[in-house]
């Protein structure tokens, strides 16, 4: 999953590389993490941005498309639904 941000895998891809069903993936994602492997994916790609934007001089659209998402309006409703502020407002503590 770490090395597919700009184009994440769909479920069933993930499958066939863990040699198990969609199924059993699912289960255990739940059980071992406590949540779905779609939220996962979207954690590791929401996180990376965040780290993108903090340590990196990209910019928010280049961060973006680095990290598998599809659209800025997408990406910005994303990045606020899981920090509670908009990507823009992201402090770079690069200089």
């Amino acid at each position: 999953m770490d090395a597919n941000l700009e184009e994440p895998l769909q479920m069933d891809q993930l499958a066939v590389y863990a040699g198990r069903s969609r199924r059993q993936i699912e289960r255990l994602f739940k059980e071992q993490l406590g949540t779905t492997p779609q939220r996962y994916y979207l954690e590791i790609r929401i996180t990376e941005a965040r780290r993108l934007l903090q340590h990196t001089e990209l910019s928010q659209v280049d961060v973006l498309v680095v990290c598998g998402f599809v659209s800025p309006s997408h990406f910005s409703k994303c990045y606020s639904s899981y920090f509670g502020y908009r990507p823009s407002r992201e402090t770079r503590l690069v200089k």
